[in-house]
């Protein structure tokens, strides 16, 4: 290994910052699975956890239970649950996409290219609401670490991809790609 390519070792706060932008992503899509592969189940467990928990922040009295809830809505039951599916849904898939898009960039990113990190931190700032929403709309228990953990790898990975460490690798990789293709091999021709 020559010297110049031991100067160009990627940076421990870069390979951290991919780490955990891979870790954001595998959240949110582990979120997105779950409510995939729950479905209504999740949705129903997740209304009559609300209504046990806190009936008043749905305007019902305390002491409603789930059971006479659901006799009291007759027909309309169905319609709520599948309300709250929906929801629950939107939601997941947003999150697995904008964690996609968090992935790919923050992959990019471990290179130190500005662009990179720049929508790494687009991508986090959008996320944070959607888990946000999650969490704070009374959040089923199977959703609650995926909804903490996405978000908080997402800003672990922002600071570490603009730490200087980032800044100094990518100067160094491109002046080692100015002065690699300043130097042309001798018998190259020219266009």
């Amino acid at each position: 290994m020559s010297h110049s390519q031991a100067a160009l070792r990627r940076p421990g706060t870069l390979v951290a910052a991919v780490a955990c932008s891979a870790a954001s992503a595998l959240a949110a899509f582990a979120g997105a699975l779950v409510v995939l592969t729950r479905g209504r189940g999740l949705a129903v467990e997740n209304i009559e956890q609300l209504i046990r928990d806190a009936p008043e922040d749905v305007g019902l009295r305390v002491g409603t239970t789930p059971a006479a809830f659901k006799a009291m809505s007759g027909p309309l039951w169905d319609g709520l649950v599948d309300d709250r599916y929906s929801t629950l849904l939107a939601r997941g898939v947003l999150a697995a996409i904008l964690g996609l898009c968090l992935l790919a960039f923050g992959l990019y990113a471990g290179n130190g290219a500005v662009w990179a990190r720049v929508l790494v931190t687009v991508c986090a700032v959008l996320a944070a609401p959607v888990h946000a929403l999650v969490w704070l709309d009374h959040a089923p228990t199977a959703l609650l670490i995926p909804t903490l953990l996405a978000p908080a790898a997402a800003l672990a990975a922002v600071v570490l991809a603009w730490l200087p460490p980032g800044g100094r690798y990518a100067a160094q990789r491109k002046e080692h790609k100015r002065n690699a293709a300043a130097v042309q091999p001798t018998g190259a021709a020219s266009a």
